[in-house]
Formats: C-alpha cells, structure tokens, sequence
C-alpha cells in the first residue's frame, strides 16, 4: 500500500493543488472522472492473516504489550472469519480524480458473481476521521457484502487521505465524489449498473441525500443515524461547530446558508417522490438527536414518499454495536425490495 501511494504522489506532483470549491454539478456525465489506480485491499500487510496480526502488533512499544495485543486480537477477528472473507469476497482498493480532487475509495463485492447490484455506501465522519481503512472495511464493508449480495463501493471523500489534493468541505464540493462514482462502474465487469442502492451512515446520510440532489441516480436509500436539519443539530450538539468552522467554506460568514444547503430538510421536496427511503436510529443516540429522524420521517410522510422509520432500543452511542446484525438484515431487506426486486 505504501508503494501504491508513493506513485500516486509521484503523479500528483505535476498537477496543481489549488482545488476551487463549487455545488455546480448535475449529475456524474458532467464531471471529469478518472481511475487514477488501483490494487488489492490484501496489499502486503494483509495478505495473510498473520502478517495483519503482525502489523497491529508492531505498533506497540513494548512486547508484552504486542502480546497481549495479538491475544485481543484473535478474539476479535477470528482466523476463520478472516479466511471465509478473503475467500467470498474481492476487496479492491482505487484512487479515482473528481475534478481536481484525488479521492480514496474501495471495492467489496462478492467473489467469482455477475451482474451484482450496486451499493454506494458513504461514510461517517470528517476529512481523514472515519475514512476508510482496512480494519473499518473488515468490521463494517465485509459484512455488508455478505449480507446483501451487492456490490459495494465505498467513497472516503477528498480530503479522507492527507497527502492527496482536495479538502473536505463536509458536503460541498466533496458530495462530487459520490455523484462521481457511477462513471467508475465500467472498470469493474462484475456490476449491474441499472441497480443502484446507496446507504448512508452519520455524515453519510447528508452526502447521500445531497447526492442524489445533485443528480445520483438511485433506486432506494438506507440512512443511519443521520442529522437532516444542522441548525436543530447545533443545539443537540454545539460542540460539531468546531467542525464546521474547519470544514465549511464561508461557514463564518455564510453560516445560515451553509448549513442549509446542508439539511435535507429545507429541500428534500426536490428529491424524485418514487424514492423509497429507510430511516433508522437509535433512540439513545448521544451524537445525533433521534429526533432528526423522526421529524424527517413526518416531512417525508407529509410529502408522500414511500418510507419506513425504525428506531432502535440501543446501543446509547451512536454506532450499530450489538445492533449491526439486524441493522444489516433490515437494509438488505429494504434493498431486496427495491433495488433487486425480489
């Protein structure tokens, strides 16, 4: 992996990184979209499980603390698991350029299949927080193909990798690098590109809806844990304006707009009304109220759209925990329903 990106940089080099900021995009067709590379997710480090538990284990300072290390470890990640993945799925890691922006992204789909319906699933979190990473992929991606049978491609927005050009404006000009996705469909044979699912989780939720704003073509939509009006969500959570302020171009200045522009809101009436869309949360969710979904619900309700809201007991945090299962199991039922037609 440390090879694959040195020639990326390498490249990178001879273009320039100033990156302007824009929302004018209509859909991908109209962005320029290149596969700048491509490789395993088994790079070396991972190729075996051993040299995965050697890798982790080399980050301690001290041996007994790499022992007990790799004793975690095995209880967390079974060999078998391990095994069972690496031989059902193909996990493929690229670099794709969105007008300027060098973005991260990886493949997992299920192994030796064709015309595997497609599932765009955007991340949570801010520029390189939350990105993509091989044991994020493992705990959350693998599952998720396995479930539902799909094909997935997972974004980490620009700004996700610190050495590559674009910044992370947290759903401004980085929603380009989803609606950029379908263009990539091509390079990988095993896809059915008529068959579009997206999930969202956190900030994915608001990247998917802008998405789809901005010209996604979708079948149906899976939103976790997601915040659909940012003014409401600043009085939950006043803390996120650190991340805003860091993030959001003219957010100082623009703040009332900014955040607009980033609640679905104030403009979900502009999403297609055949869109069928699941809402889950958990009602203990100390990130992002619970609320947020079930005002949207009602807007989605009183708008006409096909929808489910489903809120969950636990976890009190704002991950699937003991959740993930039956999290998975009702998304890929949603998208049976509406993306695969069964």
């Amino acid at each position: 992996m440390k090879d694959y990106f040195k020639f990326i940089l390498t490249t990178l080099s001879l273009l320039p990184a100033l990156l302007l900021s824009t929302y004018a995009f209509a859909d991908s067709t109209s962005l320029n979209v290149e596969l700048a590379g491509m490789q395993s997710c088994y790079g070396e480090k991972f190729k075996t499980y051993d040299k995965w538990i050697d890798t982790v284990a080399s980050m301690q300072k001290t041996e007994q603390a790499a022992e007990r290390v790799r004793e975690r470890f095995k209880s967390a990640f079974p060999k078998i698991q391990y095994e069972r993945y690496k031989e059902r799925l193909e996990c493929k890691q690229y670099t794709y350029k969105v007008d300027g922006a060098y973005v991260n992204g990886f493949y997992v789909a299920p192994a030796g299949k064709e015309n595997l319906p497609v599932l765009i699933n955007n991340r949570g979190g801010n520029a390189s927080y939350g990105s993509w990473v091989f044991t994020n992929i493992y705990n959350q991606l693998f599952p998720l193909a396995e479930k539902t049978q799909m094909a997935i491609f997972a974004t980490s927005y620009r700004g996700g990798h610190p050495k590559l050009p674009g910044k992370d404006e947290f759903g401004g000009a980085d929603v380009a690098d989803v609606v950029a996705l379908p263009q990539l469909f091509k390079h990988f044979p095993a896809v059915d590109a008529e068959r579009v699912g997206v999930y969202g989780a956190s900030r994915g939720t608001m990247q998917s809806l802008r998405a789809v704003q901005e010209g996604l073509k979708a079948d149906a939509l899976v939103l976790y844990a997601g915040s659909y009006d940012f003014e409401a969500e600043l009085e939950f959570r006043p803390e996120m304006e650190r991340v805003y302020k860091a993030r959001i171009p003219n957010y100082e200045s623009n703040k009332a707009d900014e955040l607009a522009k980033r609640s679905a809101m104030e403009w979900v009436d502009e999403l297609p009304r055949d869109l069928p869309i699941l809402l889950i949360h958990g009602k203990a969710d100390r990130k992002v109220s619970v609320e947020s979904s079930i005002s949207f619900a009602k807007k989605l309700k009183e708008l006409g759209f096909t929808y489910k809201l489903s809120l969950y007991e636990k976890p009190h945090g704002h991950g699937y925990g003991i959740n993930m299962g039956a999290i998975y199991s009702e998304t890929n039922e949603w998208f049976k329903r509406y993306v695969k037609g069964e």
